[in-house]
């Protein structure tokens, strides 16, 4: 028996269940996998990370068309001589096809594609002379690249197919070509079997072995690494880890100091600062009734009373607003930042504050506004009116 694998084996920088690429290299080892082609998970993974980690385990990479960009020379061994009983079985790799993008890798990655074609042939002549019996490529490439390459490889007797989603449940055979795919996740298993006599395929069949965490039996060894390391439960699901109590505080205390911070920063400005931009808002906000919302309780008998200041000067009680304890004219009146936030916020960027009927119901209440209306006193306020005249 010989095992390959298709490419796409190692591990995301970033993996949510914590696997890595040295537990996917060490499963591979253990599972004695004779040869490992790359793919563009490799590549993106970076090809001198790849072989420092690939130098820890027994495992052998080839390709016949990646190239160093330099030299021109194979990065990898192009092809590999195994033995099955009697049979001496060659085997080649490429990748190709969708995918991978060949224009950046000169420069990301010190290497160039030949094509897969020229490669390919080239590689099975070298089998040819070594006596190999059965000719077999693995295509990182996916099926469609992969029928062109039986078109154009008929030497070959079989291609195995890597790289997309689509499967073979059955092998199928194209121009003398026995075509196999197993499919692109880790718990599919693609199994090809072939009978050679004297110096034929005489018959073959296979089949996509559909692979469960929680399938058994496992070698104990294998269970401890996969088991341990991902921390699963006896199900093969991932165990859930409870943050100490004291990271989960100190996370609450970071969290805390950065609002705070953020709160540190955000400033009433006033109508001053906003006229800057918005001279014609402006203008017409002063025909309005909130420019003229402190005047009313400063001309009433109420001019001290606080309780009616927060609904007629900007910012009160807050901080950086109208004090409680001072008058501040700049502050006065419902100005832009009653409604629409804190300037800072406002200048940072094109977001403002979303201003709804609740927005204005914090002031104009059933008490002190008995017949306010939303829609209809949302139309003489500045914003929309200077926005429809096409002022503001």
């Amino acid at each position: 028996m010989i095992a390959v694998d298709l490419g796409n084996f190692v591990a995301r920088r970033n993996p949510p269940y914590g696997y890595d690429t040295d537990l996917s290299l060490q499963s591979l080892s253990m599972m004695r996998y004779d040869l490992l082609t790359i793919g563009e998970k490799e590549v993106s993974w970076g090809l001198d990370e790849l072989d420092e980690a690939l130098a820890g385990h027994d495992l052998r990479v080839i390709s016949n068309n990646v190239l160093d960009a330099e030299t021109e020379k194979p990065r990898y061994d192009p092809w590999a001589i195994l033995e099955a009983g009697k049979i001496k079985v060659g085997v080649s790799a490429v990748i190709g096809g969708q995918s991978i993008v060949p224009r950046t890798l000169k420069e990301r990655e010190g290497i160039v594609l030949e094509d897969p074609i020229a490669s390919s042939r080239r590689a099975l002549e070298q089998l040819k002379k070594k006596g190999a019996h059965v000719t077999v490529l693995l295509a990182h490439a996916g099926m469609e690249s992969a029928e062109e390459y039986a078109d154009s490889l008929p030497g070959y007797d079989v291609i195995l197919v890597g790289h997309g989603r689509r499967e073979l449940k059955e092998p199928q055979k194209k121009n003398g070509v026995i075509l196999m795919a197993g499919g692109a996740r880790s718990d599919k298993l693609g199994a090809l079997t072939v009978v050679w006599e004297d110096g034929y395929i005489r018959t073959f069949e296979g089949t996509t072995l559909n692979l469960r965490q929680d399938d058994g039996p496992f070698d104990p060894e294998i269970r401890a690494v996969t088991w341990e390391k991902m921390q699963l439960d006896e199900k093969g699901n991932r165990i859930r880890q409870r943050k100490p109590a004291d990271r989960v505080e100190a996370e609450k205390k970071k969290e805390e100091e950065k609002r705070v911070a953020s709160e540190q920063h955000k400033k009433y400005l006033g109508i001053d600062n906003c006229v800057v931009c918005h001279a014609d808002v402006e203008a017409y906000w002063k025909t309005t009734i909130h420019s003229r919302a402190y005047a009313t309780i400063a001309e009433s008998d109420d001019w001290n009373n606080p309780k009616c200041w927060n609904c007629h000067v900007t910012g009160f009680g807050e901080r950086t607003g109208h004090s409680r304890r001072e008058l501040q004219p700049e502050l006065w009146n419902v100005q832009c930042e009653s409604c629409h936030g804190k300037g800072t916020e406002h200048v940072r960027g094109p977001d403002r504050k979303k201003v709804n009927e609740a927005t204005c119901r914090k002031c104009h209440t059933p008490e002190w506004s008995p017949d306010w209306n939303y829609r209809e006193y949302l139309s003489r306020i500045v914003c929309t009116n200077a926005t429809r005249k096409g002022r503001g």
